[in-house]
């Protein structure tokens, strides 16, 4: 009969132990502590929250009026869209993924374009600033 205690006692203790080793991570001190709160979430800047909802039209209109603008002041450098008289967005996608910067101190986006896109290559890349609306 002793022998039967001493082994359900064994059993019992090998039960006990297994059960606390499955539960016994959550005893750790850094686990009883509670987590640091997630950082807020910042909402990233996009054309539509800084210019409105009918950015794409601000923009375009915009940057049309720059090349307009360059060409009388600059005659050698044409600009695509107004020498064949078409809309901007012919020759750049202007939407959600378009990539720009922000100058936080004057108020301003800068859309770059890729020599070639929007004249000839050889006038090199067109930056074009917009002032938000």
């Amino acid at each position: 009969m002793k022998v039967l205690y001493k082994t359900a006692s064994l059993l019992l203790l090998t039960c006990l132990l297994l059960t606390l080793s499955a539960c016994g991570s959550s005893n750790t001190p850094s686990d009883a502590e509670s987590p640091d709160p997630a950082p807020e979430e910042t909402q990233e800047e996009t054309l539509e929250t800084l210019c409105g909802e009918d950015y794409v039209t601000y923009i375009v209109d915009t940057i049309t009026m720059q090349m307009e603008n360059r060409m009388e002041k600059t005659p050698e450098v044409v600009f695509f869209p107004i020498e064949e008289d078409a809309p901007l967005t012919d020759y750049v996608i202007i939407d959600a993924s378009t990539p720009f910067t922000l100058d936080e101190e004057d108020g301003s986006i800068t859309l770059t374009f890729d020599a070639g896109m929007v004249t000839d290559a050889e006038n090199g890349a067109q930056s074009f600033r917009i002032p938000l609306p």
